[in-house]
């Protein structure tokens, strides 16, 4: 009994649900209220159940502040549920109200320090120039820290054809909240719908979004500060993330990304063709078959399923007039359409 007395405020509250205790504490709640003052020996003689299961329930309800005991009547006097509400949740509402103000301080002492880092992170030399993460989360941190303090533009390089584990590291992790994006895929995303809808929910938030031919890796420019590229040299099955701090680094990245932009063309969200991308696909086709390339690999570069290569094969050797890959290849080098550096990209009608 002395337990039940002694039973701390702030003790753990055991929600009621359905079963045999619940039913007894409603049982003693019932009866407390039709007969206080009661002791616990009383209710349990009252309700014929043993006086430890009474005396259970009767600490059940003092935990809910249903019922409270009276020194001066020495028995449990019952408690409206309304009256146990309130002072069950007033102290939980007090102490929310002190930790979110608490947390208010916190964010306000802190602020002024992350300005300073900030500035000095972005002001002195970096000791790292180049670092290399298998662990996303690493490059997810770095990267939002580049977006956070990003004050020009990200341009963005993004194949398809690739895995979810190969693409997943270069996600952008925050909003951009004003900055400038551009956003640059292989024409081939214009024949994809699971792509076209990625795109056109980006181009709805202010990307600017072209394809080319010239999209060849994973890259995530942030301003002239950092950049983010796979590394295929650390022959782990895991992906591998390189990030770039060294200016001259970025500075190259950033002209190949400006190479490849402006020889592509903007995508239009309605347009479900090629339309007038087609021929520089074909032709850059012909140029890595020409190259030596296996089917395999061209059709990967440039973001094709097997088969949808097979088919633009077909159809270029039939432009062509040509019966095998040999004579394609040799119609293709009279016609201007592989080596060349400022090829006529329209492939010639045979006849």
């Amino acid at each position: 009994m002395s337990d039940l007395l002694d039973t701390p405020v702030g003790s753990r509250i055991q929600p009621l649900g359905p079963g045999a205790d619940d039913e007894l504490a409603v049982r003693v709640y019932e009866y407390t209220l039709a007969n206080e003052p009661v002791t616990v020996s009383r209710a349990a003689s009252a309700l014929k159940v043993p006086a430890a299961e009474a005396e259970q329930a009767m600490a059940t309800l003092r935990d809910l502040r249903l019922v409270r005991y009276s020194e001066s009547a020495a028995g449990f006097r019952a408690v409206s549920p309304d009256a146990a509400q309130i002072e069950l949740v007033m102290p939980l509402e007090q102490a929310i109200y002190d930790k979110h103000r608490e947390l208010a301080g916190i964010h306000e002492q802190l602020r002024s320090f992350a300005d300073t880092f900030s500035t000095l992170h972005r002001s002195r030399p970096r000791d790292e120039e180049v670092v290399r993460h298998q662990d996303p989360r690493q490059v997810q941190l770095r990267m939002a820290d580049a977006v956070r303090n990003c004050t020009s533009e990200v341009l963005v390089m993004r194949p398809i054809g690739h895995g979810p584990q190969d693409v997943a590291p270069f996600e952008l992790p925050l909003p951009l909240r004003g900055v400038p994006m551009r956003l640059l895929y292989p024409h081939t995303a214009r024949t994809s719908a699971t792509v076209r809808a990625c795109l056109r929910r980006k181009g709805q938030t202010g990307a600017w979004i072209r394809t080319s031919n010239l999209v060849f890796e994973n890259l995530v420019l942030v301003g002239d500060d950092v950049a983010f590229l796979p590394d295929h040299t650390s022959g782990q099955d895991a992906p591998t993330v390189t990030v770039v701090y060294e200016p001259s680094m970025i500075s190259l990245l950033r002209r190949l990304y400006e190479y490849a932009w402006q020889a592509g063309t903007d995508f239009e969200a309605d347009a479900v063709s090629y339309g007038e991308t087609l021929d520089d696909v074909k032709a850059t086709i012909l140029d890595l078959l020409a190259s030596g390339l296996k089917d395999e690999v061209v059709a990967r570069r440039i973001g094709m399923s097997s088969r949808t290569f097979r088919r633009h094969i077909a159809g270029i050797m039939d432009e062509l007039g040509a019966d095998s890959r040999f004579q394609a290849g040799v119609a293709a080098a009279r016609a201007g359409l592989v080596g060349s550096e400022e090829p006529d990209r329209r492939l010639p009608r045979a006849g």
